[in-house]
């Protein structure tokens, strides 16, 4: 483990740079809180500079099963530190400030800070900047770990390391190779665009980091409604669908390798389901009882509504944008979520391809059953263990959200509340909860309810972002005797 050691305290030392970058905010708009920010950040560095000496000069490869203990302590400890200066500069708890932290850095959005304006600046700017690290982090892991290893199904970007004999620390250092310069790419080219816009620097980061890593956390507390222009919403929505489709397409479109771009189904599907989806919204709002908006309009508004649901960052452009659409359609969209190598929730657009295609052909082999076809989605060969492995995948999904449900029920008030907190957590779509979806009654915030409920609601949102397949794998006995 001196190799998960090493890499911690790596994490560590950025994580403290972001620290002092919010204390220096909180220095120059003369709010409280700077020292706050110093000192946790000088205990991180010491921490982590601690842990690094001791194990600087012992080398250890990063094995398959130390990949998986680094991405869980990464998803479990950043949250633990992060809480600190949230504690101290908000009225929140140590349990609703670790929360808070918690669905941040998950990008599940802020389900308990509704009153920005109460919030100093800089607390803000570390709220956005844990919401920007975590789509990093989501994307780093699924490109090094996840997927090499076929957690659920996932298709291997790795096997070309393997042919060269690359190791599991080179395709560590190779995937954030791959991944920062895009994501950072595209968040500096949003915020500029955003600026151009005519929003303010501070809000244009705070939208482009939200855009990019499909987090529902906005700068502004009247969300999307308090940057109402086209422009805005345009570029919020190019974006969006950024962070929703694969990183690794996005390499392919750079380097202009455009046939084997659009053999990758999953991400046009994704674009197009998004398509579909804006359009019923926006027939649901168009001239009708419902809406009585202008066509324009209209497009505008259900556009940014289906991308803003399928790419599960869940932030509605208007009040009442989610809730004039079916509940069921909204899960769904949440549920399934966008392509594999994104920033998005949901258990993935590829998986569900997969799933259909098996359903096509065990209906093809009542027609034709001795008829031989290749499995293949796109360009990816489907073998039968991949199958499998996605239908566990999904198996395990859908238990563990009607066994949170279920847990969640005694202190809900009725059984849809406590359904749809369950799949907006695994979902990592906080805001969808927040929609109001019974009229005349208001849901209670996460950070009222028991502490029990909070720390399920907060380990749901986590294992949406670990696949929950890693977590069971590690309480496994059987793969640490390995």
């Amino acid at each position: 483990m001196i190799a998960v050691a090493r890499n911690s305290a790596l994490v560590a030392a950025v994580m403290a740079g972001f620290l002092l970058v919010s204390s220096i905010i909180a220095v120059l708009r003369q709010e409280a809180g700077a020292g706050v920010f110093l000192m946790t950040a000088l205990l991180t560095v010491f921490g982590a500079g601690a842990m690094y000496l001791a194990v600087r000069n012992r080398r250890e490869r990063i094995d398959r099963l130390s990949s998986y203990v680094l991405l869980v302590a990464l998803w479990l400890g950043t949250p633990v530190i992060a809480a600190f200066p949230i504690a101290a500069t908000t009225s929140l708890g140590p349990l609703q400030a670790w929360m808070e932290a918690v669905s941040a850095f998950t990008t599940s959005g802020s389900i308990q800070i509704h009153e920005l304006e109460d919030v100093p600046r800089a607390t803000i700017a570390w709220l956005l900047t844990l919401q920007w690290s975590g789509g990093l982090l989501t994307l780093v892991g699924v490109v090094a770990v996840l997927a090499p290893a076929g957690i659920g199904g996932l298709p291997d970007r790795s096997a070309r390391a393997n042919l060269t004999g690359a190791t599991e620390a080179m395709a560590l250092d190779d995937a954030v190779r791959q991944v920062l310069p895009v994501y950072l790419g595209a968040t500096v080219l949003c915020t500029l665009l955003l600026f151009a816009c005519g929003v303010r620097m501070f809000d244009a980061l705070g939208l482009a980091g939200a855009a990019l890593s499909t987090g529902g956390l906005l700068p502004d507390a009247d969300g999307m409604a308090a940057y109402g222009h086209f422009s805005v919403k345009l570029v919020m929505m190019v974006f969006m669908l950024v962070g929703g489709t694969s990183v690794l397409w996005h390499r392919l479109l750079l380097t202009r390798r455009f046939r084997l771009a659009f053999g990758q189904q999953e991400n046009t599907a994704v674009l197009g389901v998004s398509l579909l989806l804006g359009i019923i919204a926006a027939a649901t709002w168009f001239n009708t009882p419902l809406g009585g908006r202008s066509l324009p309009l209209a497009l505008e508004d259900g556009l940014f509504t289906a991308i803003a649901l399928v790419t599960t960052m869940g932030v509605e452009p208007h009040a009442g944008a989610f809730t004039a659409l079916p509940i069921t359609l909204v899960l769904l969209a949440v549920f399934i979520g966008g392509a594999t190598f994104s920033t998005s929730g949901g258990i993935k657009m590829y998986r569900v391809g997969v799933m259909i295609l098996q359903g096509r052909r065990e209906v093809d082999r009542l027609v034709h059953p001795n008829a031989v076809r290749p499995r293949r989605l796109g360009q990816q060969n489907v073998s039968l263990q991949m199958m499998k492995a996605i239908w566990i995948s999904f198996g395990v999904a859908c238990t563990t959200i009607v066994t949170v449900t279920v847990a969640l029920a005694p202190v809900m008030p009725s059984f849809e509340a406590a359904f749809v907190a369950a799949m907006a957590a695994l979902s990592n779509a906080g805001p969808v909860y927040a929609a109001g979806w019974e009229t005349g009654q208001i849901w209670p915030d996460w950070g009222t309810l028991p502490a029990y409920a909070q720390l399920i609601l907060a380990i749901t949102m986590i294992l949406g972002r670990l696949e929950i397949l890693v977590v069971l794998g590690l309480v496994n006995f059987a793969l640490w005797r390995r």
